[in-house]
């Protein structure tokens, strides 16, 4: 609402419009998640895709690129995978969801954190060049972090990260099955214990997440950490922001105050 107008209040209405935006056109939007590699103790190696899942918004659609379903395509057992094996099929997963891509650059592509080289698009990228691929750029503001929009609407305390992650203690606050969903941790074992298709289960589960988290906050019924209140900025300071920056209110402030100190001196004084 112009009317009434702070920091808090501008920077839920910019997540509200970001949020509108993305789907304005679900028909031509897409949720997108991946799982990798465990980042540590790579020595500065890139960590491997195991699986890509993406779901459209309208029709419910999910299609998944992964190394396990990869290597039944390439009729090689995932369970005894060389380096040359696992780049091979790395490869031809990423080449799959480039061509996939390819047709849908222009849709709005919704993620969870997907906002840099160690975990992103970026990160997908890099890993294709390295396996000598030529990947396609999905346009950065067709990008939509639904971390940062959540954010900007519930302020950054809208959930706590604790050992699984915001993502799954919001699902666990919402009541959202997350069943076959691992957190960083566990997905980083699964992979050090090659069971790809746990991995696939988990990315395929987390895009099924991140759908019915969008429909609980286009719907308003969104369950968060933090109270009325808080996502509205209406603290003492943000109460004094508001009134300070609408004329009309620090008018009948300012007429408020003058009456109140009249009837003080008058009768008190």
């Amino acid at each position: 609402m112009s009317f009434i107008q702070s920091k808090r209040l501008k920077q839920r209405n910019e997540g509200l419009k970001e949020l509108g935006r993305s789907l304005d056109n679900k028909e031509k939007t897409l949720i997108i998640h991946y799982s990798c590699e465990s980042f540590v103790n790579l020595h500065g190696r890139s960590p491997r895709i195991t699986s890509i899942s993406i779901r459209n918004l309208q029709t419910g659609q999910t299609i998944s690129f992964s190394i396990h379903i990869q290597a039944q395509i390439n009729q090689i057992d995932f369970n005894n995978l060389s380096d040359t094996d696992y780049d091979k099929l790395e490869y031809d997963m990423l080449d799959e969801f480039y061509r996939f891509a390819r047709e849908r650059l222009k849709f709005k592509w919704i993620h969870w954190n997907m906002r840099d080289t160690n975990f992103g698009f970026e990160a997908i990228s890099n890993r294709f060049r390295i396996l000598c691929g030529i990947p396609l750029e999905i346009d950065i503001e067709n990008r939509f972090d639904l971390p940062r929009i959540l954010t900007k609407i519930y302020t950054y305390d809208y959930e706590d990260h604790g050992d699984r992650g915001k993502l799954l203690s919001l699902c666990q606050r919402n009541g959202i099955s997350c069943r076959d969903a691992l957190s960083g941790k566990n997905e980083a074992e699964a992979f050090e214990n090659r069971n790809y298709l746990a991995l696939h289960k988990s990315t395929l589960n987390k895009v099924s997440i991140i759908e019915s988290i969008l429909e609980k906050i286009d719907s308003n019924s969104l369950k968060v950490k933090v109270n009325q209140r808080t996502i509205y900025g209406l603290s003492i300071s943000g109460i004094k922001e508001i009134i300070s920056n609408n004329w009309i209110l620090s008018g009948i402030w300012s007429f408020a105050v003058f009456w109140l100190g009249f009837f003080v001196q008058k009768y008190f004084g």
